[in-house]
């Protein structure tokens, strides 16, 4: 995009400005996203102002091929298909999206295993947990990095060995904080403990909600955190430092490739029977990718309108956000693994997912 916006840009920054306002008179909070269920359409405007689609076949099933494709995600998580939604990708490729936000964790499995959802964008550790629980489900993509991060407003913290004997807050349901018990206790030999058991030569954690852990740490209530984009972010325009980031962790724990954080995954009976509905929807996850990674302008357009987030926040976290295009390689498959791995030995996954077999990777 040059530097001067056109009439149709313009247009889009105005509409993305009051749907804002708007959303934030009615209470929305910062971080959060719209609530309710949104679907792309014929006739739908694309946050750069294009129109979405081919209108042939626009009937009141939809578009071209008369399929909706329902995709699940967390409220409030960024995804690639933030902009998959609002640039309309998929249905330039002939299928409609029903994009479902939803509050909670386990209403995303819901969603997949009673079928409400086609596809879902999950953490890679909660994939081998439905996998590990009989859910008949295929990773078709990885969408981003490990973004997560520990940290402090103390300076004296500087590292994870000055965390020794402090409190540190985290969303303990959370695969992110098995996967941060993992890296201390593997990589530095620092024993997590629960809070009532602190003690100096532990770390301490005590459960905090992603809504209150930024404010949790500037009150003091707690030594650091280990939470997640746009958190993160949100942290360190506030003057929170990085004590470590996830993808440092990883390195040090002497693990190959990329360290994965989210993946994609879809029902198998729809991978089965809607294979050409699913390769649509790739093909536009993988554009919808090449977008954040070489147009930062729209990124931030698409990301703003969404999360109430400053260009300053925004900056902080396209910086720090690693959004992978194409589809599954054999490299990234064995990322997976040991992202598995760490989630098992932070006690996330039950079993040892080395017994996963390799036909729930989606090639095709």
């Amino acid at each position: 995009m040059n530097g001067r916006l056109g009439p149709a840009v313009a247009g889009a920054i105005v509409v993305l400005v009051v749907v804002a306002a708007a959303f934030y008179l009615a209470g929305g909070s910062q971080g959060s996203a719209p609530t309710a269920t949104a679907t792309t359409g014929a006739g739908a405007t694309s946050a750069s102002g294009s129109s979405g689609g081919s209108q042939a076949g626009s009937s009141a099933g939809g578009g071209p091929s008369g399929y909706t494709i329902r995709a699940a995600t967390l409220l409030g998580g960024i995804s690639t298909l933030d902009i998959i939604e609002a640039e309309n990708l998929t249905y330039k490729r002939g299928y409609p999206l029903e994009v479902l936000r939803l509050q909670k964790t386990p209403d995303i499995l819901a969603a997949i295993s009673k079928g409400e959802a086609d596809l879902a964008v999950v953490p890679a550790e909660m994939a081998a947990k439905l996998i590990e629980g009989g859910e008949d489900v295929v990773i078709v993509a990885v969408d981003m990095l490990q973004n997560q991060a520990i940290l402090a407003k103390d300076p004296s913290i500087r590292s994870v060995g000055d965390l020794r004997g402090k409190l540190v807050g985290a969303v303990v349901a959370s695969g992110t904080y098995k996967v941060f018990k993992a890296y201390l206790e593997t990589v530095y030999g620092l024993q997590v403990v629960e809070a009532n058991e602190r003690r100096p030569d532990a770390v301490a954690v005590v459960n905090v909600p992603p809504g209150s852990i930024l404010d949790a740490l500037a009150s003091g209530q707690v030594d650091a955190i280990v939470i997640w984009e746009p958190f993160v972010s949100k942290g360190i325009a506030r003057g929170f430092h990085v004590v470590a980031s996830f993808s440092q962790l990883w390195r040090e724990a002497n693990l190959t490739g990329d360290p994965v954080m989210l993946v994609w995954i879809a029902r198998g009976d729809f991978a089965r029977h809607h294979e050409d509905a699913l390769r649509a929807f790739l093909d536009a996850r993988s554009e919808a990718a090449h977008i954040w990674n070489t147009n930062k302008t729209l990124t931030y357009l698409v990301i703003a309108g969404l999360y109430k987030m400053d260009q300053g926040v925004f900056n902080i976290m396209y910086n720090r956000t690693v959004i992978v295009e194409g589809g599954l390689t054999g490299e990234l498959v064995e990322s997976i693994r040991q992202e598995w791995w760490l989630a098992w030995k932070g006690g996330y996954l039950p079993r040892d997912p080395a017994t996963i077999p390799d036909s729930v990777f989606y090639t095709g």
